[in-house]
């Protein structure tokens, strides 16, 4: 699968219908499509809504990270972003505070 998309342009759309059925297939739980469907559909909801506050350089490594070896899964986009953003706040923290972490 490629899963090509501008940094700077919108968030992605893909079906989320493929990770959750495979999920829900691992788990044997047929209901869990539901919820996986409900989560992702929250997930895309929140990264429409904050997608611009993610670095260009973020958005376009985690949308890599979050597709490989399975359909893309916007939990798993978000998640990567705000663990990325996290990161880049602490080290400009630390850097203020004159700490810098090691190569």
């Amino acid at each position: 699968m490629v899963l090509l998309v501008l940094a700077g342009g919108p968030v992605p759309n893909f079906s989320a219908e493929p990770f959750c059925r495979g999920i829900a297939e691992l788990l044997r739980e047929p209901e869990y499509l539901r919820i996986c469907l409900d989560r992702e559909r929250e997930a895309s909801d929140q990264l429409k809504a904050s997608w611009p506050k993610f670095s260009p350089a973020d958005r376009t490594r985690c949308l890599h990270l979050s597709s490989l070896g399975s359909a893309p899964s916007y939990v798993e986009l978000l998640a990567c972003l705000e663990i990325a953003q996290e990161i880049r706040e602490r080290e400009a923290r630390e850097r203020g505070n004159g700490f810098s972490l090691p190569p």
